[in-house]
């Protein structure tokens, strides 16, 4: 599953002459994988319970959900924008990400790994697996 982050984007309306701020949009892309029978399977995922995939749900979309967004709760979350505008390094932003997971299940681990494209740059790729 791959995640964009905006800050604030111009989107073209309907009417196609206005542009508007959109600011805190999270796009969550899931990976898209074809079976042998030319079936759809999303990110590769077998048959899951109910209770597994409620997990899973809560896992992803704690690793996404953005601090300081819950009036209520303003310490929880990630600290994506301080990221993106440099305010802490990327080891702050793992540790959110894995402490984040922990608070749902101890039965979830995030893997880290880096993906360099074809322009030399590194990109920082994590996965949520379950833990035997």
């Amino acid at each position: 599953m791959d995640v964009k982050v905006y800050e604030k984007e111009a989107v073209r309306q309907p009417s196609g002459t206005e542009y508007v701020i959109t600011p805190n949009i999270i796009d969550i892309i899931p990976d898209i994988i074809l079976d042998e029978n030319e079936q759809e399977v999303v990110a590769g995922a077998v048959e899951l319970s109910k209770e597994q995939e409620l997990v899973e749900q809560a896992c992803a979309l704690a690793t996404i959900f953005q601090k300081g967004l819950d009036p209520l709760a303003l310490e929880d979350g990630i600290r994506w924008s301080e990221t993106l505008l440099g305010e802490i390094n990327v080891v702050q932003l793992m540790e959110d990400i894995t402490s984040a997971v922990a608070q749902i299940t101890p039965t979830v681990e995030v893997v880290f790994t880096t993906v360099t494209d074809e322009n030399g740059n590194s990109f920082l790729k994590y996965t949520l697996q379950a833990v035997a």
